[in-house]
């Protein structure tokens, strides 16, 4: 089974991580690699997902998301997910995501709010 490429970098001067996701997000281990990338995000930053090289989601990833999300609110990180494909967005905002973290179509959105709140 395949599994996602999680490629982080850190924007000092902006505040943020950005994690892109490459491949599927379709289970619980999955999700745990992005868990794992919000616990190392610097106190006061963001986290931007860049989920533009993302190749399937799954109900499960969904849920995921979600969790993530709460977690992210939790802890006082800004969570912030991008994505350019209008059907991934759509599935995000279809499973309330929306509600828990900014869903943009691309990262100078991003990149926009997390200036403005800096």
């Amino acid at each position: 089974m395949l599994s996602p490429v999680l490629c982080s970098r850190t924007e000092p001067t902006l505040g943020a991580v950005i994690l892109t996701v490459s491949g599927p997000l379709t289970t619980t281990d999955h999700i745990a690699g992005l868990q794992y990338a919000l616990s190392a995000v610097p106190r006061g930053f963001s986290l931007i997902i860049e989920m533009d090289e993302m190749t399937t989601l799954s109900t499960a990833g969904l849920r995921g998301l979600r969790e993530l999300a709460n977690t992210a609110i939790h802890e006082g990180v800004r969570l912030i997910i991008v994505s350019e494909s209008l059907d991934v967005r759509a599935n995000l905002i279809l499973s309330d995501l929306d509600s828990l973290a900014p869903i943009l179509h691309n990262l100078a959105q991003a990149r926009q709010i997390v200036a403005a709140a800096a």
